[in-house]
């Protein structure tokens, strides 16, 4: 009597745990990623070999665009608010919650303190659009950066300063930051620039600049 030989079938493999898995590590990436906010202009910054980072908050940001123009922000909603409300009150302004809240979620701006009212009237698809002429900045350090970087250093005392300049940026505008940073009493800052890789036998320097995030 010949032997019975079991009917051949196709192997199978059982993903199910193996998907599971795969939407776990997505749902955890999607939960802890950290998204890039629309910054107001496209800054080129310098790169250096430092390995200091960018704090992630309690910080206000200088920027200067390849034209000169200047923009500003921090990174807390609340901090802004405050800083809009300091401002107000030094300049005889007055916005409403719907302004106070638009302007709140603008990671920077760059916007005449006269004008910000007509620029916060406008849709938030809209804003997005505008061409900002930038804050204005003069060499005497009396200008409206100094009353902003004030409103904001009021608004938290514990902030810290980075300026990222573009690559393109002239030094005159620069200088004129300075002196408003002066007027201020600030003499101490991160510089923010592109990581670079370091060169043999290179050792990180404590005061060297910040790489950008």
């Amino acid at each position: 009597m010949g032997k019975v030989r079991p009917k051949k079938s196709a192997p199978h493999t059982d993903m199910t745990a193996m998907t599971d898995v795969a939407f776990l590590l997505l749902t955890f990436f999607i939960m802890t990623a950290t998204f890039k906010n629309n910054e107001a202009a496209e800054i080129t910054t310098p790169s250096s070999v430092s390995q200091i980072k960018v704090p992630d908050d309690k910080i206000m940001i200088i920027s200067i665009d390849p034209n000169g123009k200047v923009f500003f922000g921090v990174d807390a909603m609340s901090t802004r608010a405050a800083m809009l409300d300091n401002i107000a009150s030094a300049k005889g302004l007055s916005f409403t919650d719907e302004e106070r809240y638009k302007f709140s979620i603008q990671p920077s701006f760059g916007f005449p303190v006269a004008q910000l009212k007509s620029w916060l009237a406008l849709k938030a698809d809209q804003m997005n659009k505008v061409e900002q002429p930038g804050i204005p900045v003069d060499s005497t350090g009396v200008s409206e950066l100094a009353d902003w970087v004030f409103a904001a250093r009021k608004a938290d005392h514990e902030l810290r300063l980075a300026l990222k300049g573009d690559n393109a940026s002239k030094f005159p505008v620069f200088k004129d930051v300075l002196a408003n940073l002066q007027s201020q009493n600030i003499n101490k800052f991160n510089l923010i620039t592109s990581s670079e890789e370091p060169p043999a036998g290179f050792k990180a320097d404590a005061a060297a600049p910040a790489e950008e995030k």
